[in-house]
């Protein structure tokens, strides 16, 4: 039995409930879809009726002015002034009280000239206390209601409201359900994996690892460092059956031993065969105990996981309407175009987090993961408060910039817990809590944050961020405080001025850097996180659907990256990856070429996430292969530092470029040209890296 086999079961037991959850999910969108049928009417009803009231009451006065119902003028005026403000009206008509139109805005629609004289419509004239009926009539839900006082019944009103009008609503209801439901279902995964999922698959790991070493005639005991395993029973019973195992062949070994200082005319005839088969056991089996603990407990690894998704998510909640939100600040400044001041928070909140980072690793080391952590949570905290009682884009930067160092703070104590938490050949394994976190609150954030925005405001919005990295805290605080050391760990430093320059100066390095991790950050934030949002609301759609869109992105990374990372085996490949992410990632830009639309801008997004998939495991693991000689001589703390800060320079960079082109030209060229520049960076890494590696770029 192997731990292979066990983690199948596992995740066939996880599967099981997250099957069962998205049965749940989808059996509530489809009660919400009749819900939402049930009650358009009524609420679409409410809505005309206020219009169609003030109408009403304008017939009214005028009649009792002395101008004959029949003879009314201005009321065609009226109706184009109705339709301008509701553009999803299509057709309005006055009625007598037989139902003979006397004044419309258009032609009656097939099916409404019938409508008007039903008696189920005529009804309505009998109750005057604000009665509203709501029929389908040919392609438009027709909203009737009387014209009529207490002592007079003059005929009735009747409102045309398009069907495309209504299936919009239809629709984006839908997806507001579509969104909650996948939401909800990562919710529930990270859920699972906060109540047992890292445990269970440790001690599951463990447990397979017993049985192959039991099969395979090793029963040394090991020394296990975990004291609270989900099958810590069963483990403690097997590691006593081991004991019991080598007590009794140390046993046997000193009573032959014994055996052997007797004097030979008095030993046992049958010794020298006991002899043999002791010896015949020690060449097959194994035995002993472990004098250094083999298995290390990931459980203290594990709960970084949760208080990282809480505290990323409240960012990621302010990622779809962010630049919708300085706009409304926006004070026009002398010199400096509007569309700088929008993106000017994005790259101000990026710039600091890659400038703060070297500086709080060192930091991080002095004071802890969780002191750190939770300071982070709390200027993040303060942060997202004040920016919520924001008053102009310059007071809005001062709270943003207190965000990012929150932000960076956090990120930074994440990652070192996981470097000195995680055994050092299971790295990669453990650094997927820390990616799979900020993952899923990629996932879950932006979409969740544009429909709040959407319903309740942008300033509601960043106080639920603002309460969810506070709520963050409670959960920091769980982690242990200790910070364990590896012998040969070298102390985090800020990187040189001499060494820095190296590095920018170094054509290898400079390649994977400037050629591929810049642009391809220039690219997301200048298009998905400026761009998509700002031109989604200026044609007319909706916060909720700049979130959806980011969420599809999210989601399009967290299925397709670890499978492009699986495919990165050897460096031709990594460079094909890159380079063809980054041409990939461009067609998405250059999409909006065929239509400005959210359908394009859909497969835009869904081409941005995929070319991103493709580079973004690559691109780390190419810093290596390009610059081993550069990681022995300065290490790589120093290699990766200045990779990290020049990648996140790129991500400031992006939303500064969208803005100067937006100012320049339009939206639609902002896109193209990013996305030209991405497919230009992507072509010209291909034909760098074409060549075969020369010795100076082999690696070691």
């Amino acid at each position: 039995m192997s731990d292979t086999y066990l983690r199948r079961i596992y995740l066939r037991l996880a599967g099981a409930v997250t099957l069962v959850v998205m049965v749940a999910l989808l059996a509530n969108a489809f009660l919400s879809h009749r819900t939402f049928e049930r009650a358009l009417a009524p609420q679409l009803g409410h809505k005309m009726a206020s219009v169609g009231g003030s109408i009403a009451a304008l017939v009214l006065k005028a009649v009792e002015n002395g101008v004959a119902y029949e003879e009314l003028y201005g009321v065609n005026e009226r109706f184009k002034e109705v339709k301008s403000e509701m553009p999803e009206v299509a057709y309005l008509a006055l009625t007598d009280t037989a139902g003979k139109v006397l004044h419309q805005s258009t032609a009656p629609p097939a099916g409404a000239t019938a409508h008007f004289v039903q008696a189920t419509t005529l009804k309505l004239l009998e109750d005057t206390a604000g009665a509203v009926r709501v029929d389908r009539v040919g392609k438009l839900f027709m909203v009737s209601l009387p014209v009529a006082s207490a002592d007079r019944k003059l005929g009735m009103l009747h409102m045309g409201v398009d069907l495309r009008f209504v299936d919009d609503m239809v629709l984006d209801m839908l997806l507001d359900v579509l969104v909650v439901l996948v939401v909800a279902l990562f919710f529930t995964l990270e859920l699972m994996h906060f109540i047992a999922g890292a445990r269970l698959d440790a001690s599951l790991r463990d447990l397979g690892e017993t049985f192959e070493r039991g099969s395979a005639g090793n029963f040394v005991v090991p020394r296990r460092t975990g004291v609270d395993q989900a099958f810590g029973g069963l483990l403690k019973a097997l590691d006593g059956v081991l004991a019991r195992l080598n007590d009794a062949y140390e046993a046997l070994a000193r009573d032959l031993e014994r055996c052997r200082q007797v004097p030979t005319h008095e030993r046992h005839p049958g010794m020298r065969l006991a002899h043999e088969g002791a010896a015949e056991l020690a060449a097959r089996f194994r035995f002993g105990r472990a004098r250094q603990p083999v298995l290390r407990d990931v459980s203290e690894l594990a709960k970084v996981r949760a208080p990282l998704f809480v505290f990323i998510l409240a960012e990621e909640l302010t990622r779809s309407f962010l630049p919708g939100y300085v706009s409304e600040l926006l004070v026009p400044v002398p010199g400096i175009s509007n569309q700088l001041l929008i993106g000017l928070p994005i790259a101000l909140f990026m710039f600091i987090v890659a400038i703060a980072q070297p500086f709080l690793g060192v930091l991080c080391e002095r004071v802890g993961h969780r002191r750190m952590m939770l300071w982070g949570a709390a200027t993040a905290a303060a942060g997202f408060l004040a920016s919520a009682l924001a008053h102009s884009v310059f007071d809005l930067l001062v709270w943003r910039s207190l965000c990012a160092v929150g932000y960076a703070m956090v990120f930074v104590a994440a990652q070192s817990y996981v470097l000195d938490h995680a055994p050092r050949q299971q790295r990669a394994r453990s650094f997927a809590l820390f990616v799979g976190a900020i993952m899923a609150a990629t996932v879950c954030g932006p979409s969740i944050g544009g429909i709040l925005a959407d319903n309740v405001g942008v300033r509601p919005t960043l106080l639920i961020a603002a309460v969810l990295a506070a709520l963050s805290i409670a959960v920091i605080r769980q982690l242990p405080d200790n910070r364990p050391r590896h012998e040969d760990e070298l102390p985090a430093r800020v990187p040189t001025w001499r060494e820095f320059t190296s590095l920018v100066l170094n054509r290898r390095f400079m390649v994977v850097t400037g050629l591929a991790a810049m642009p391809a950050k220039m690219l997301l934030t200048g298009i998905c996180f400026y761009l998509l949002p700002l031109h989604l609301v200026a044609s007319g759609s909706t916060q909720s659907m700049a979130g959806r869109l980011l969420m599809v992105y999210a989601v399009v990374m967290v299925v397709l990256g670890p499978l492009m990372a699986s495919l990165a085996v050897s460096r031709e490949r990594m460079h094909w990856l890159v380079g063809g992410g980054l041409v990939v990632s461009g067609l998405g830009g250059a999409a909006v070429l065929a239509g400005g639309g959210v359908g394009w801008l859909l497969l835009a997004v869904l081409l941005i996430g995929l070319g991103q998939s493709m580079s973004i495991s690559a691109q780390s693991a190419l810093v290596g292969e390009h610059c081993a000689e550069d990681v022995r001589r300065l290490g790589d703390g120093v290699v990766y530092g200045v990779y990290r800060l020049l990648e996140r320079i790129g991500n400031a960079l992006g939303p500064v470029i969208a803005a100067a082109l937006v100012t320049q030209f339009n939206y639609e060229v902002g896109f193209v040209a990013i996305g030209a520049l991405a497919i230009v960076a992507g072509l010209a890494f291909l034909a760098a890296t074409r060549q075969p590696p020369t010795s100076a770029l082999a690696p070691a």
